[in-house]
């Protein structure tokens, strides 16, 4: 009995010991490499396998280009983040649908309290009205009422009411030529003075600047580049505020064999549902929606994903050509069982804090 416990015991001492030589050979495993980009330079009017007609669009731009100039109307149109017309409110003339148009025009321009009106007709609009605040359109019939922002809207007498609505700025970036996707989003940069209008469908960004009497539209280069990976469970989501990596997450990156370092740093956006991980070369992007966490490879303003079809597709450099997407690094055997040895290490740990505590 004691020979079998002796023998019994330098057989356990010897898996021991071939355990631990393994996991110190996994460890020791070397980091992925990241080969060089695959690149297959073309000048920019090839890019799309074809020279460039007289209306061709430019594939990408390097810094804001002026596109064109708006009257000071559509400030309103900014302000509220409403691009298309739209009705604000309605008013009653009462006594006054009797007038004739010229003495109409003057009851609109004299006898109406337009601030007091958008104060009790609207939720987040002010209007402060300039010297003149209404301009005749179509006597009797449509005005055009201005602030001293030169923010307007316009006015249209409709049976014996008054419709106040947002000017059309959709219709003013088509009557130049260019269209916007359903999917924008418009933001205040500057009071009454500079906004940024994102064309998420597009993937354009436009600057829109006050000028002498005019609103300048830029169109901007800076607009980010997402490519989606996957989705990962948001039990994630509690590490990330704390701007660490969890284990789980962590695994659901190997699981996709995506490379992710033990040593890629985590921050987190001010909004509280976004992230980044910086993992160099390549930086990632996490964010929150529907309840899940997707993460996007995120390419920065250097690069735009331009797609013909399925065979005529690629990634087009900002200043000089085309990069095909290339495949991401595939993990070795021994780099893939490292990293579950990592995670099943972070996991023993996370039990034994929960029975310490």
């Amino acid at each position: 009995m004691k020979a079998f416990l002796k023998r019994l015991t330098l057989l356990i001492i010897f898996i021991l010991a071939v355990g631990a030589g393994i996991c110190v050979y996994l460890l020791q495993a070397p980091p992925v490499e990241q080969k060089k980009v695959p690149k297959l330079q073309i000048h920019t009017r090839t890019a799309l396998r074809g020279r460039p007609t007289v209306d061709s669009k430019p594939i990408v731009y390097t810094k804001d280009v002026y596109r064109f100039s708006l009257d000071q109307q559509h400030i309103s149109n900014l302000n509220s983040g409403k691009l298309e017309r739209e009705l604000l409110f309605t008013a009653g003339l009462a006594h006054r649908a009797r007038l004739k148009t010229d003495r109409l025009d003057a009851s609109l321009k004299t006898g109406t309290d337009w601030q007091k009106m958008f104060s009790d007709m609207t939720k987040d609009i002010r209007f402060r009205p300039s010297a003149s605040p209404i301009e005749v359109l179509l006597s009797g019939e449509e005005w055009l009422l201005r602030d001293t922002t030169g923010a307007a809207y316009t006015v249209v007498k409709t049976d014996s009411n008054v419709e106040v609505y947002l000017p059309d700025l959709r219709e003013a970036f088509e009557a130049n030529k260019i269209s916007l996707s359903k999917d924008l989003e418009t933001s205040i940069k500057q009071a009454n003075r500079r906004w940024l209008i994102k064309d998420n469908g597009y993937k354009q960004a436009y600057n829109v600047v006050k000028g002498e009497g005019k609103l300048n539209v830029f169109q901007q280069s800076k607009f980010e580049i997402l490519t989606f990976l996957f989705e990962a469970d948001a039990a994630s989501q509690s590490s990330l505020a704390q701007e660490k990596l969890s284990s789980k997450l962590i695994q659901e990156f190997v699981a996709e064999k995506i490379p992710l370092s033990r040593r890629a740093q985590v921050s987190a956006n001010e909004d509280g549902m976004s992230w980044q991980i910086i993992n160099p070369p390549l930086k990632y992007s996490i964010r929150k929606e529907n309840n899940r966490l997707k993460v996007y490879l995120d390419l920065e303003s250097r690069w735009l994903h331009i797609k013909v079809d399925d065979t005529t597709q690629g990634w087009v450099q900002s200043e000089r050509g085309t990069i095909f997407e290339p495949p991401p690094p595939t993990l070795s055997s021994r780099q893939q069982a490292k990293e579950r040895l990592l995670v099943l290490i972070d996991r023993v740990k996370e039990k034994a804090g929960l029975f310490n505590e």
